[in-house]
């Protein structure tokens, strides 16, 4: 009975779509996926003018349901699974019931597949097509097993997971001359977190993957009587000793629907790598971003998914306790009321599970309680770091480079290489903006926030010069009106330069310069000439910066005897030229970073102070010209570049 049930409430949800004018014609299937919203294939959907304007469509269903919808969201428009999802919005309030989406990661087995047709000469009626996935195409696309013929119309439908009782996917479409097709797995949603609307539409947010499925959770824990498919999975699980079942999974979402957003996915991945004791070597299409899709990474662990589940929503629980005390609290309420089902030892256990679950070993986001006191590293003001490591070929260090990619979401702990050059031949300083454009792109959309990770580039003192700050995402912008993300780096995110002499553990002067720096206000050092370098750099008080006013190929040795003398800050002008010594524009660099620096109320600030001097010189602000090739060496010894076994120079 539990599969007619299901199959009965995925009919409820499943649409057909149609033209505005012609309600007999169809051009494909959809289902709603919370109310007002429904989700289908784009390519159902016939070509306008523009594809900014929307068209009016037609929704048909279960019950006499027929009404106008419109896009909303698109991604974007191609071939590929991910690109091939639209969502339409009803043109006004109606009755209907909504499908329960699957939050697992991995791909169903047993499914059927749900949609509309035309028969030859006859009306739109419902189809159904019972199959297996055998196979995956791409990062969502899922193969169907020719065991069902899916008919022109079907396109857009749900397909739903027989053993688990979810939606797994989007019917994408049948193979040419041959039985089975192609669907689009469940996880390509994640793609709406940035989406296109569609005539200006603001919805669902500023992160429409959020909104929906914020929405779509809302109302399944609300849904009840006949349209409650959570009491139809329930059925599935009937008899079977503890567990994480279908209402646990259900009311632990609507939970995580009220709680503000992970503030990026590196911090929630770094949650769900602590809570499983492990690092899931998820790929990039399947890593979680929100706190739904971290659930999904719970079910097969080896000590039950009702144990784990329960640690996982008590770490979010804390881990948003600063920013919702009230929906955090709840959710702190309600798995203690669930621990209630667990044995004795389980329970005691997960009660006690420290505040260290939600912020990490070294407590960077504090406990519910709030940050620890006297805390002085301010990691977690300081966001999320991206660090490349620029390492000079052992046969052409003046030439050539080999790079690796580390990632903090914390502390020190919290290191991770994400990614690295496989090109034995390495490259050069011209060539590297465009190799690391897309691993660049990558790891920021894991640790961006509302906060924009910090890129840091660290490589030895004579390259210095290069322009980091200038380095943007992609070689070309997508339109004339580019997105203020297509800008350079530096206008959107901190670009700050790192000492690569200085891997591994910080010696002991580097640390103390640090503390005198980050303990007060910091004050200006000009260093104007090499003679007098030696002498001001060794003599200096804590919380001085160096400022010099020569570019770096004219003052490598001061800079190599900043670092020697362990200063973590210094400032300099990456163009200004020195044919006959110093004149009136050395004069002024030293004096405004000089109000730069005494004006900066928290010294590491600093890179954010820069970065806010790029963006007034992005916007023709005249009075900040002066720092258009302004460079900043900023090297935290609190986290210093890991040493390496595996030098980066070996082809």
């Amino acid at each position: 009975m539990t599969a007619a049930k299901l199959d009965a409430l995925v009919v409820r949800a499943t649409v057909r779509i149609g033209p505005g004018e012609d309600p007999a014609k169809l051009w494909g299937s959809g289902f709603f996926v919370a109310p007002g919203w429904v989700l289908t294939c784009a390519h159902i959907l016939p070509p306008g003018p523009d594809p900014e304007y929307p068209v009016t469509l037609r929704v048909q269903g279960h019950g006499g349901l027929d009404t106008r919808a419109r896009p909303a969201y698109r991604l974007g428009g191609g071939t590929d699974p991910e690109q091939d999802l639209v969502l339409l919005r009803l043109a006004e309030d109606v009755d209907h019931a909504c499908v329960r989406l699957t939050d697992r990661y991995d791909p169903p087995l047993a499914v059927t597949a749900h949609g509309w047709r035309v028969p030859q000469g006859g009306a739109p009626q419902r189809w159904s097509g019972q199959t297996e996935c055998n196979g995956k195409d791409g990062a969502y696309g899922l193969t169907l097993a020719p065991q069902v013929e899916i008919p022109h119309g079907a396109s857009g439908g749900p397909l739903l997971d027989r053993t688990r009782g979810l939606v797994a996917g989007v019917v994408k479409a049948r193979r040419a001359q041959r039985d089975g097709g192609l669907a689009v797995a469940a996880t390509a949603l994640r793609g709406f977190r940035h989406a296109v609307p569609v005539g200006g539409e603001h919805g669902l947010g500023a992160d429409p993957y959020a909104g929906l499925i914020r929405a779509h959770d809302t109302w399944h824990q609300r849904a009840g009587g006949g349209l409650s498919w959570v009491r139809a999975q329930d059925e599935l699980c009937r008899g079977e000793a503890r567990r994480w079942g279908p209402r646990d999974s259900a009311d632990a979402s609507a939970l995580l629907a009220v709680l503000p957003r992970p503030r990026s996915a590196a911090e929630l991945q770094g949650l769900v790598e602590r809570v499983l004791g492990d690092e899931p070597l998820w790929e990039d299409e399947l890593a979680p971003r929100d706190w739904r899709d971290g659930h999904g990474w719970l079910y097969d662990h080896p000590e039950g998914a009702d144990l784990v589940s329960l640690h996982y929503l008590r770490a979010v629980a804390r881990a948003c306790a600063d920013r919702a005390p009230d929906a955090a609290a709840d959710l702190e309420r309600w798995v203690g009321r669930r621990a209630a089902d667990l044995p004795d030892h389980l329970r005691a256990l997960l009660m006690g599970v420290a505040a260290w679950a939600s912020a990490g070993p070294d407590e960077t986001h504090g406990t519910a309680a709030g940050p620890r006191a006297g805390a002085h590293d301010e990691d977690d003001d300081e966001g999320p770091v991206v660090a490349v490591e620029l390492e000079p070929d052992l046969f052409r260090p003046h030439d050539r480079f080999h790079w690796r990619i580390w990632t903090w979401i914390g502390g020190p702990d919290t290191v991770r290489a994400v990614d690295e050059g496989t090109d034995g031949e390495g490259a050069s300083l011209a060539e590297l903006p465009y190799l690391l454009n897309e691993p660049l792109t990558r790891t920021f959309g894991r640790l961006d926030s509302e906060r924009r990770a910090r890129l840091e580039v660290a490589l030895p003192v004579e390259h210095f010069g290069v322009d980091a700050h200038l380095w943007r995402p992609g070689p070309v912008v997508r339109s004339l009106r580019p997105h203020p993300a297509e800008r350079p780096f530096g206008v959107h995110r901190q670009v700050v330069l790192r000492c690569l002499k200085r891997r591994g553990e910080p010696a002991a002067v580097w640390r103390e310069r640090w503390h005198g720096f980050a303990g007060g206000v910091p004050k200006a050092l000009p260093v104007s000439s090499d003679a007098y370098a030696a002498h001001a750099l060794d003599s200096a008080p804590p919380g001085a910066v160096p400022v010099l006013c020569r570019p770096p190929a004219q003052s490598t040795g001061p800079l190599a005897e900043a670092v020697a003398a362990g200063y973590g800050v210094v400032l300099w002008n990456g163009r200004a030229e020195h044919p006959h010594g110093c004149g009136e524009d050395c004069g002024e660099l030293q004096g405004r970073a000089a109000e730069l620096l005494g004006s900066t109320g928290r010294a590491t600030a600093l890179p954010e102070r820069l970065r806010a001097l790029r963006e007034r010189v992005s916007l023709a602000d005249a009075d900040a010209d002066w720092a258009e090739h302004l460079a900043l060496l900023y090297d935290d010894p609190r986290r210093p570049i890991p040493l390496c076994d595996d030098l980066l120079e070996s082809p």
